[in-house]
């Protein structure tokens, strides 16, 4: 039988004598934790931050702990290049002073790429498994029965153990431990989670990580530590504006493919990348500050900018040049070679190259201790590839980098319209929107900008009808919160990636959504997913059809209502079986044009006073204005006038209402609900949550205080006062009930009847 050679299986032998890459400090303070633990049954989380070095952590610990002892290792990821990155870590790490008696062993690579092998060629006798959760969740029987079951004692390694929240990794998880569980010997089944940012997710997503980790964080270590040892570099984060615009160019759909996918427009792109002004501006900025910045590595926006920029380095003296993903020449048609790129890139490390241009390359895997500064000449939507960008230039002085080093950021006017990642806030900040602070209100008042532009745009055109648009209350076009949630997508490099989104709430909209998305589990039930995370086109909209007419049957009339957000809500819980986050905009009041106007309209300001006080009102820094109306004054002008308009009777079937002239202070308890709802979100979402937990049982049944009838949809009850408002009832937990629609129906025509 003729036979081949493969690379994603095959045998490991240990080389003589002691790793000679030592680990840092950090890293053996994390294996000394890491034994502690492993004198007994763990599920727990090793934090490090980027360029901490988890995987070599990871697999020094596996090697000398579990592999020595011909122990299984099953090591899983969702991204192709992680598990080459284990696997490539595994084999230079594999030494016997860390092996001991154990000569060699045995692994695997497995998941949907062609040059990795798949499930059904798992064997007893392999030591280490290191595979996509995607192909082990396809291939389970054959884990289970090739491999899982006989082993006597497995570490499961989950690297971007974030992304553990998923359904898949949860069915995975599980699969494990019951086998183990019915061989009686759950307590050799142990599971360590890698992460950067384990807490860089939302509320809800905290609780199911703590279902899969419930040993929390064994190890953690604090990305200033590394800075401050000399580890990681400390960066410098500049940024230039190029003063050119490219809003312009964008069409709606054009926003939606760069928020959703990173992906410039083809147009805009070409824009971007031959623009001699442009161009030359990086160029002269790096010449001006050269002795800082060399060596320096570019981030390209495509082919055509590394060709272009590389082109004026070059005319201006500076030795350069680029490398690329895939480059094919003209007239034959043949792609460069990876040699090629190689060879440009030892020349960059030897010295031989000041600037090194690159496309889709060079984000991560490729050593370049050398590299001083990254330009960011291209923009992204993608924490992790600006992660990954910024990390280029952030290996320390210990580990053969530099002590500091330059994040340089060229920013382009997109008139606010994209919400383009910022490098200096992702290196700082430790997750997203963990509370109410004012920066947390102005994100997501961007968020909402985003959105409303294109509204703003129209009313200022005169040839487009919005009078309808106009009569609605202002604050009424101003959503109440946002649900915000992540979703693992392909991408065109074949690995998914985290795409967010955002669902813009409103007054119209917030009881259907509320309902919806807690009715969510029951919705699901006509569909059956158990064992996948990805709905078929069918299934989606038959779930779409089946929520409008549930939840949304005036949806035609709602303001803010799209199919996709409802699209968006039903793939995130497929993949996560879990609600998403809903943030509220507790800041939503300060929004309201409709004071403004009345100032203006009550005091009788000319012309000179309304153009000072609106300016007043814009350059206030603690206000809300520049960002909700993308920093154009002239939108927020327009919507000023609107608002005086109705006040001059402008809209004579617009009923404004009457001036508040000395307000009381009240006990929040004496607003009604919908009252609470307009002042504060989040304690309104809080108090019908609250009501709702105490009428349900553990099984996810409410129950109808005044008829009994029961039900796990949301949507078939409503909150009532126990003792009326009219009667001097008030909105507190211990006044609140709820009642089926049609109890509250029969009880509100009795109250009726007798008054």
């Amino acid at each position: 039988m003729q036979t081949v050679q493969v690379e994603y299986s095959g045998q490991i032998q240990a080389s003589k004598g002691k790793n000679p890459r030592e680990l840092y400090a950090h890293q053996n303070e994390a294996i000394k934790e890491l034994d502690k633990k492993n004198q007994s049954s763990f599920e727990g989380l090793l934090v490090l931050p980027t360029g901490g070095g988890k995987t070599l952590t990871a697999v020094h610990w596996l090697l000398r702990n579990f592999i020595s002892q011909r122990k299984k290792v099953l090591w899983i990821a969702h991204r192709h290049e992680l598990l080459n990155q284990a696997c490539e870590t595994l084999k230079m790490s594999s030494y016997t002073a860390l092996l001991g008696d154990v000569d060699e062993f045995r692994y695997r690579v497995i998941s949907g790429h062609p040059k990795h092998d798949i499930p059904v060629n798992i064997e007893p006798t392999d030591d280490i498994i290191i595979a996509s959760k995607d192909s082990l969740n396809s291939g389970l029987k054959y884990l289970l029965k090739n491999w899982v079951d006989h082993s006597d004692a497995i570490l499961l390694v989950v690297d971007e153990a974030h992304h553990a929240t998923a359904k898949t990794y949860r069915k995975l998880v599980n699969a494990i431990k019951e086998t183990f569980e019915k061989k009686g010997k759950s307590n050799t089944f142990k599971i360590l989670g890698l992460t950067a940012t384990p807490f860089r997710t939302s509320e809800s997503e905290k609780g199911l990580l703590k279902q899969v980790f419930p040993d929390d964080i064994i190890f953690s270590e604090h990305l200033r530590t590394l800075i401050a040892r000399g580890i990681l570099s400390e960066p410098i984060f500049e940024s230039l504006e190029t003063n050119l615009d490219f809003h312009q160019e964008l069409t709606e759909k054009d926003i939606r493919a760069i928020e959703n996918f990173d992906t410039i427009p083809k147009k805009v792109a070409q824009k971007l990348a031959l623009s001699k002004i442009r161009n030359n501006w990086i160029v002269n900025h790096y010449i001006k500050n050269r002795d800082k910045y060399k060596p320096l590595l570019v981030f390209a926006i495509d082919v055509d900018h590394a060709i272009a920029l590389n082109s004026v380095f070059k005319s201006k003296g500076i030795d350069s040049d680029f490398v690329v993903g895939q480059v094919v020449e003209e007239g034959t048609n043949a792609k460069i070679s990876p040699k090629e790129n190689g060879e440009k890139i030892q020349r960059f490390r030897d010295g031989d190259l000041e600037v090194l241009i690159n496309v889709q390359m060079l984000t991560e895997g490729t050593d370049l201790p050398n590299v001083q500064t990254v330009f960011l000449t291209r923009p992204t939507t993608s924490t992790i590839l600006m992660t990954q960008m910024i990390g280029r230039a952030l290996r320390g002085q210990k580990a053969g980098g530099t002590e500091k080093a330059y994040v340089v950021s060229f920013i382009d006017n997109w008139e606010n319209k994209i919400n383009w990642v910022n490098p200096e806030k992702l290196h700082q900040e430790e997750g997203e929107f963990i509370d109410s602070h004012p920066e947390t209100m102005k994100r997501i008042a961007r968020l909402i900008s985003i959105e409303k532009i294109e509204e703003f745009a129209r009313m200022m055109d005169d040839s487009i009808d919005t009078t309808t648009l106009e009569k609605l209350d202002f604050l009424k076009r101003v959503p109440v919160g946002i649900y915000r949630f992540s979703i693992l997508e392909p991408a065109e490099s074949g690995e998914p990636v985290p795409r967010n989104y955002e669902v813009l709430i409103y007054t119209d909209t917030e009881e259907d959504y509320d309902s919806f998305v807690n009715d969510l589990a029951a919705v699901f039930k006509v569909v059956d997913i158990e064992n996948r995370e990805i709905l078929t086109s069918e299934e989606l909209e038959y779930l779409l059809d089946h929520v409008k007419n549930l939840y949304f049957p005036n949806h035609p009339f709602l303001l803010g209502y799209r199919d996709d957000d409802i699209r968006n809500i039903l793939r995130f819980y497929a993949q996560k079986e879990m609600e998403p986050d809903f943030i509220a905009f507790s800041k939503r009041r300060e929004c309201n044009l409709s004071i403004v106007a009345r100032h203006i309209y009550e005091n009788d300001l000319t012309l000179r006073q309304i153009t000072e006080y609106l300016l007043s009102l814009w350059n206030d820094g603690k206000s809300f204005w520049q960002v909700l109306f993308g920093y154009n004054y002239l939108y927020f002008k327009k919507q000023v006038d609107i608002e005086v308009n109705k006040l001059l009777g402008a809209y004579p079937d617009v009923k404004m209402e009457p001036p508040i002239v000395i307000p009381d202070s009240i006990p929040i308890e004496k607003l009604t609900m919908i009252e609470i709802r307009e002042r504060d979100p989040a304690l309104y979402r809080e108090i019908k949550d609250d009501v709702f937990a105490k009428h349900t049982d553990k099984n996810g049944f409410i129950t109808c205080t005044l008829s009994g009838f029961k039900s796990q949809m949301r949507r078939d009850f409503q909150i009532d006062h126990i003792l009326p408002m009219a009667d001097g009832g008030l909105t507190v937990l211990d006044n609140l009930q709820v009642l089926s629609r049609k109890a509250h129906a029969e009880k509100t025509r009795k109250e009726n009847a007798q008054r």
